[in-house]
Order: structure tokens, then C-alpha cells, then sequence
């Protein structure tokens, strides 16, 4: 069956789980409004198509397109073509957006994804709507008030603010102005503290401080005075005075001190 022209169907089925707007989605139960200029159902696939300006509605979320499919069997959809998704606090743009029917949602080319005044980026984002986790197997950044971190590989946790980034680890302090970069790195952010754990050839500076540390490994917390602690051929420089050691504290806080 197709229909042509300026169509907008209201179409009351049960859409288990569709479109991911990080952190919430719109709901399993009630109808959606799409809209399109061409829309095409076929009933021996149980397949749905809307092409040309298209825009599914529901529940107070909005998503555009220039394509949609929806699998009213196995409760996949996918849209393409400068997608958007707007919802409360939530907006991501995509180039396209795909949804599996256990929950899980991938969203792909020139991904940007703001939540409130976090912001993710990369080629890919994938998310899990039943446990909030999100990864970012090609690499990208989370960026929130306090911090950014970026890797090759980047995995978290949108409720507990927590990420890990493995390849190429960049972080950067907003609030306490360090910078660090390694192999691998934990960050966690609560909105007013943070701690980072990083692992590998790590490098870290405080240019206001005039601070440059190397070790193998690194612990910070912001909360503790700025407590850095270092750990394997640790070396800390400031003002053009050494200090070396296997472990080295130093407090990037109010009172700088190097132990």
C-alpha cells in the first residue's frame, strides 16, 4: 500500500522502545504522529517508510529526517538524512539513528549530543537505554562544566557522569586548570568535584601553576586540596626545580606542595 503527496499519518501502534534521545526516550505506549511527503506501508513485511521531510512526534519529543523505516515486528527503526532529536534537555543531531527492539540505540556520522550543559562527540554513539551506559567505539569526547576528556575509545555512564578512555587520552580541568594526557583514563564528576585516574606514559601540567608532572600512573582529586599523586619514575618540575621519586603527592589546590 503507498500513499503520495503531503501525507501525515497518526499511527496508533504499540512502538516498543523507539527513538533515544540519551538518558530518556520516547514512550513504548501511546501513538506518534509521522509526518512525510511520501509514506509507504507494506503490509507483507509489516514495514512502515516516510520519505521527504520527515517528522515523528510523541510525547513532547521531535525527530526529523529525510527518511524513516520502522519493523513493526522486530521494533527496529532507523532514520537517515540530517537527523535531529530534540526532548526536554536533550538534543542530538546525526547523520543517521538506528534502534534494536532490547533497548539499544546507535546513532552514527558527525554525532553531537547535548544534555543539559554536557555535551558528547564522535562518529558513533551508542547507547543503552535500559542501564543509561554509552560507548564510543571510533573515539570522541564528553565534555560537561568541569572537564573533557577524549580517547580513541570512549565509554561512561550518563547518570553516574563517569567515563573511561583508552588511546590517545586527553583531559583537560576546566575548573582547576589541569591538563593530562595517556594511554587510559577514568574520570568521575559529581558537579562540584571530580577525580581522574590514568594509566601509561602520563603527562600532566598546570600551566597557572607552572606545574609539569611525568609517571607511569596518576591519581587526582579535587576535593583533597587538588591531591596528585604519582606513581612509577615520577617526576615533577616547577619553576625549573626537579623533584624525582617512585611516589610523588603534589597539591594543585590552595596550598601547592610537592612531597
Amino acid at each position: 500500500m503507498k500513499q503520495y503527496g503531503k501525507i501525515k499519518a497518526i499511527v496508533a501502534a504499540v512502538l516498543c522502545g523507539c527513538f533515544i534521545y540519551s538518558g530518556s526516550a520516547i514512550a513504548a505506549d501511546g501513538p506518534i504522529e509521522l509526518s512525510g511527503d511520501v509514506i509507504e506501508y507494506d503490509a507483507r513485511t509489516d514495514m512502515a517508510k516516510a520519505t521527504g521531510g520527515v517528522r515523528v512526534t510523541r510525547d513532547g519529543g521531535v525527530l526529523t529526517g529525510g527518511e524513516a523505516t520502522y519493523n513493526f515486528k522486530t521494533q527496529e527503526v532507523t532514520i537517515t538524512g540530517g537527523v535531529t532529536a530534540v526532548k526536554d534537555d536533550m538534543n542530538l543531531t546525526a547523520d543517521k539513528l538506528f534502534s534494536t527492539a532490547n533497548q539499544e540505540y546507535v546513532a552514527d556520522g558527525n554525532v553531537v549530543a547535548v544534555k543539559g550543559e554536557n555535551t558528547l562527540t564522535g562518529p558513533q554513539i551508542r547507547y543503552n537505554q535500559a542501564t543509561s551506559d554509552i560507548s564510543m567505539p571510533s573515539g570522541g569526547s564528553a565534555s560537561g562544566p568541569q572537564a573533557e576528556i577524549k580517547g580513541d575509545v570512549l565509554s561512561g555512564n550518563l547518570n553516574t557522569q563517569q567515563y573511561h578512555a583508552v588511546g590517545n587520552v586527553y583531559l583537560n580541568s576546566k575548573t582547576n586548570d589541569v591538563q593530562s594526557t595517556s594511554n587510559e583514563a577514568t574520570y568521575s564528576g559529581n558537579g562540584q568535584d571530580f577525580t581522574f585516574t590514568a594509566t601509561g606514559n602520563v603527562n600532566i601540567k598546570s600551566p597557572s601553576r607552572n606545574i609539569i608532572t611525568n609517571s607511569d600512573n596518576a591519581v587526582y582529586n579535587s576535593a583533597e586540596n587538588g591531591k596528585l599523586v604519582l606513581t612509577g619514575n615520577a617526576v615533577a618540575t616547577q619553576n625549573n626545580n626537579i623533584v624525582r621519586g617512585n611516589t610523588l603527592t603534589v597539591y594543585m589546590g590552595d596550598n601547592i606542595n610537592i612531597k
